[in-house]
């Protein structure tokens, strides 16, 4: 189906070529390309500067349109490749960032749980375990501290 739209718009390019061609040669030089009386009239080079001017102005007109019409066809390319990328993004980064919000969040439940079964208890076990060395330590070094205090007051 590609291919046939490539002919039929280069089919249609030839042809608006073609008769803006003949309406050049034939309004501005005088010309036929195809002539009636089966003479061909020779084309003169332009003997004045006005007629130098003049074609130039007739190329610089198109040689603008077709800037114009290139211009049109790039932003009409841009909004279409800017519409793509926005689809492109709805369809498949969105989806991708939900899910790795949804797997931080399995993260973040699996590190609270370990937390709470594994940690804290080893946490608190230690936490009774300092507390008893502490204890123990301080019971046996009272005999020595109450005796350091009384050496200190003498």
């Amino acid at each position: 189906m590609r291919f046939t739209w490539t002919v039929v718009g280069a089919a249609i390019l030839i042809v608006v070529g073609y008769l803006l061609l003949s309406g050049i040669v034939d309004g501005y030089f005088g010309g036929h390309i195809y002539p009636d009386d089966g003479v061909i009239n020779s084309w003169a080079a332009p003997d004045s500067w006005s007629n130098w001017r003049d074609i130039m102005l007739v190329f610089m007109g198109l040689f603008w349109a077709i800037a114009g019409l290139l211009a049109i066809v790039l932003m009409v390319i841009l909004i279409f490749l800017a519409l793509l990328v926005r689809r492109v993004i709805k369809e498949n980064a969105v989806p991708a960032i939900d899910s790795l919000k949804d797997s931080i969040d399995n993260v973040r439940g699996t590190a609270e749980f370990a937390g709470e079964t594994i940690a804290s208890p080893l946490v608190r076990t230690y936490a009774v375990v300092k507390g008893v060395r502490q204890g123990v330590a301080t019971f046996r070094d009272l005999p020595s501290r109450i005796g350091g205090r009384r050496k200190k007051g003498k």
